[in-house]
């Protein structure tokens, strides 16, 4: 379906891409319109956006649903990723789509979410991917700490939307499997990236996308669970040990650089390479801490809302984290948009919503105009449908 958008006349996209520094690494491209200067316009108010922002939503839902009951969500690679059942589960939750979160749902406790009884260990781990078609009693590859947050989190929704307390339960199953990638290396505290099945190892750094504090921290005082509050207080820890000077989040967490820089300390134990900091990667963490740690997440959205305004170093897709000079002139897109818009949501700073969604209006509305409606993309339309959530969630009906 065609619809005008405000940005037809304007030249082609430029390529942005997905952040992630963890095992969803791999997630698709997407296109971004180009940003115009918003220095001479009124600061734009979150009311302005509200009906263009549901016609959006509304669309967004309809190319989910439609994607989910035909079964397209395997990626170029041939496979289904954890992180797209996930967050599209929690979208479906958001929306009360119990239809489109049981088909998921169903997918996820028979393929992602491992329960063999002669491996307890791994009761509870997530698979960060698996291949339609392949043999379900062949071992996985890995888990996934990132996707084991994201699919926790989606059936804590779930139990709530859909008043279903046995996802509760599995969520709590699946916190406590993730709980087991944690452990202390040259006497830093962390959460190992991944299990590798065949090797029967983890892996030996982290990714600051490994972490949820705010939700574990919510988990654990619902459940009365003393562990898993434990785990959040060392989560909010670290990720406040990731900040770097210009107010950004670094991406990694590699406890045996110790070994080769033993006078450094912890100064190198998060780090990201080069001391390039992808946008998206920093917006991401921060809104894992906007309630336990809301100055961290603050500084994230204080970083990038001065660069929207003209004569100021624009935002870009990456900076360094010393000094927040932009590393080349890549222009954020649709993922770097929309989890900035949350993040200002989730601080309830409307004033910096309104600003963020100049840019992601547009962005959105871009997408819908320029990608084929059958052309799954469930991370993209995910992280675009929960900003669009968030934002509503500021609104009176």
């Amino acid at each position: 379906m065609h619809r005008p958008t405000r940005r037809q006349v304007l030249e082609l996209a430029v390529a942005a891409g997905v952040g992630a520094g963890t095992s969803f690494a791999d997630a698709p491209s997407v296109a971004a319109p180009p940003r115009t200067p918003t220095g001479a316009l009124p600061p734009p108010t979150i009311e302005s956006f509200v009906a263009k922002v549901r016609e959006l939503q509304a669309e967004f839902r309809s190319r989910v649903a439609e994607w989910v009951r035909d079964d397209r969500l395997v990626r170029p690679d041939g496979h289904v990723y954890a992180v797209d059942v996930a967050q599209l589960m929690a979208c479906f939750a958001d929306s009360g789509d119990r239809d489109g979160y049981e088909r998921l749902r169903g997918q996820a406790l028979g393929r992602l979410v491992v329960e063999d009884r002669s491996d307890p260990f791994t009761r509870g781990f997530v698979v960060w991917r698996r291949k339609p078609g392949g043999d379900d009693k062949a071992p996985p590859d890995a888990s996934g700490t990132t996707e084991a947050l994201r699919l926790a989190r989606a059936m804590w929704r779930g139990a709530a939307a859909f008043a279903a307390p046995g996802d509760r339960e599995l969520a709590l199953t699946i916190l406590r499997g993730y709980a087991r990638h944690a452990t202390v290396d040259h006497g830093v505290w962390m959460v190992r990236n991944y299990f590798g099945f065949g090797t029967r190892s983890f892996a030996s750094n982290s990714f600051l996308v490994d972490y949820d504090p705010d939700f574990v921290q919510r988990a654990a005082a619902e459940a009365g669970d003393a562990e898993l509050a434990d785990l959040a207080r060392k989560s909010y820890a670290l990720v406040r040990g990731a900040v770097t000077p210009a107010g950004l989040l670094y991406d990694l967490v590699q406890p045996e650089l110790k070994t080769m820089y033993p006078l450094l300390a912890e100064k190198v134990v998060t780090f990201s390479p080069n001391d390039v900091v992808q946008l998206s990667n920093a917006a991401t963490v921060a809104l894992t801490v906007t309630a336990g740690a809301p100055d961290v997440a603050l500084r994230v959205l204080e970083f990038a809302v001065p660069r929207l305004r003209a004569g100021v170093a624009p935002l870009c897709m990456y900076h360094y984290g010393r000094t927040g000079e932009p590393v080349n002139d890549t222009a954020p897109g649709i993922n770097e948009w929309s989890t900035l818009v949350r993040l200002a949501c989730q601080l309830s700073d409307r004033a910096a919503a309104g600003a963020l969604l100049h840019e992601a209006v547009a962005a959105w509305d871009y997408y819908l105009d320029h990608t084929p409606a059958a052309e799954a993309d469930a991370f993209v339309a995910s992280e675009a449908l929960a900003s669009m959530s968030a934002l509503l969630a500021l609104v009176p009906e």
